[in-house]
């Protein structure tokens, strides 16, 4: 009788783990995975931000907007070939999880050597007047979240089964700020990331020594 007892106590702790388990997991947002199945890490991470769709152009990078020149800042853009990953990047959540989940404000970290006195960091600012279009570029911090940060906050949302890049900023409740996907731009032979257009759906790989 003892044992039974035992047993009956045994499954029933159990059970009650699974249900508080599953009932967590289904209260945090969404999760988002890498290209190996694996749940994305923030900080200290490092991953290549790729196309889903590989149409001959390769990860998202950095460059200068004037061509045969070296004028700061850089701005993001896409490798001109398939075969190539880009910079790798690491992700800031404002939230400070040690994942990253989907439609959470999170800052974009590249690391690559930048000879520009702007950071590494992604912002976006005014509309560029040449081209009319807001162009995702290095110049943000991390964290210090607010009005005077607003634009350096991005987000990762669900795409069908895929993913992208949205800037919808909630860190300031009192701005007016701007709402969309990111794009890409074309001109001079080069893709820039922007804001608006046709969704630039990604994927992550993470980075490996």
């Amino acid at each position: 009788m003892a044992k039974k007892t035992s047993m009956l106590v045994i499954f029933s702790l159990a059970a009650l783990f699974l249900l508080v388990s599953t009932g967590e997991a289904a209260a945090l947002p969404g999760r988002i995975l890498d290209t190996d199945g694996n749940p994305l890490k923030s900080r200290t991470a490092k991953y290549y931000i790729s196309p889903v769709v590989q149409d001959n152009y390769g990860g998202l990078t950095a460059e200068y907007r004037t061509n045969g020149t070296y004028e700061c800042p850089k701005f993001i853009s896409q490798e001109d070939y398939s075969t190539l990953d880009g910079v790798t990047a690491s992700f800031w959540p404002v939230d400070g999880r040690s994942s990253v989940r989907l439609a959470t404000d999170l800052n974009v970290e590249f690391h690559e050597w930048n000879p520009c006195p702007e950071k590494p960091i992604w912002t976006l600012p005014a509309t560029d007047r040449a081209t009319g279009q807001r162009m995702v570029r290095y110049g943000g911090v991390i964290g210090n979240a607010g009005p005077e940060t607003v634009n350096n906050w991005f987000r990762i949302q669900q795409s069908g089964k895929n993913y992208k890049l949205v800037f919808c900023p909630s860190v300031c409740k009192t701005c007016k700020a701007a709402c969309a996907d990111l794009g890409l731009y074309y001109q001079n032979g080069q893709r820039w990331l922007v804001l608006g257009g046709r969704p630039f759906e990604v994927k992550f790989k993470r980075f490996s020594k």
